[in-house]
């Protein structure tokens, strides 16, 4: 099973006038089974950037799972009571009434959770209730069954800035992914791709966090930096390929191909 990862588009900040359609065309080229979007589709959650969004989405291969981000919300200046008490009005209009999307196939099983509020800029949240259907859901899969839990803001640090905030009861949700056999947690948020073996109570857990697929605001090292992830459960473990856009020829390229095992580690393939 292969899974494209990517997020943080931000349609109204686009680096490139092509890059949509370059990022579609390499997506279909992965040959992917299913693709996921892990939030911040617009900018500032305005009409004209949901209705590109929407095309966009359209372009895709199916099946696809979209879960909001902050930035898919109200903005506080526009509309401050929508911000408080709809702040997804606009997204539930232009993308999807469902904000927790699920795909369950054969040999595919991906649940997506909005960590994403109206009561702060840019912090998220995990709410008992998700913690709950985590269980509800991935337990109720066949154990052989590809499984990705798939949110908006990572659930625990791995990098020193304190400027990456992380979602409230991350840990907890993260734990409860580790003890129903997830196998890839999907974030984004962040604007700076990272992909670590996670070890934590009870056990590990792949993590995936994309990087801005589109945007010009790449942050850190990555400033600049357009990418996206493809997951892929083989035999012998899970598969991650990363690729990066380049401007000048206009394509996504394959720059890391990574094998995590099993027990812990992994090998470099590309």
């Amino acid at each position: 099973m292969r899974v494209a990862h990517i997020s943080d588009l931000h349609f109204g900040r686009l680096s490139s006038a092509h890059i949509q359609e370059d990022l579609i065309t390499s997506i279909r080229t992965a040959g992917c089974d299913a693709v996921i979007i892990t939030g911040d589709l617009t900018q500032r959650a305005r009409k004209s950037e949901f209705r590109a969004a929407r095309a966009f989405l359209s372009a895709l291969p199916k099946p696809l799972l979209v879960i909001p981000g902050n930035h898919d919300a109200h903005a506080w200046w526009h509309h401050p009571e929508l911000r408080i008490f709809n702040p997804f009005l606009r997204y539930k209009k232009w993308i999807s009434e469902d904000l927790e999307q699920n795909i369950s196939r054969e040999g595919l099983a991906i649940l997506g959770l909005n960590t994403a509020h109206g009561l702060t800029v840019k912090g998220g949240r995990c709410t008992t209730q998700q913690i709950e259907r985590v269980y509800d859901y991935f337990l109720r899969q066949p154990p052989d069954a590809f499984k990705v839990l798939a949110v908006h803001h990572p659930l625990l640090v791995f990098h020193p800035s304190k400027e990456l905030d992380v979602a409230r009861k991350g840990a907890e949700l993260l734990r409860a992914a580790v003890e129903c056999g997830v196998d890839v947690v999907c974030a984004g948020h962040w604007h700076l791709p990272h992909i670590e073996f996670c070890n934590t109570t009870p056990g590990q857990i792949l993590v995936s966090v994309a990087g801005t697929a589109t945007s010009d605001r790449g942050r850190f090292s990555h400033d600049g930096v357009n990418s996206w992830i493809l997951l892929e459960k083989t035999s012998q473990g899970i598969e991650t390929q990363y690729y990066i856009y380049a401007q000048e020829t206009r394509t996504f390229n394959l720059t890391e191909h990574t094998r995590y095992l099993p027990d812990g580690q992994d090998e470099t393939i590309v």
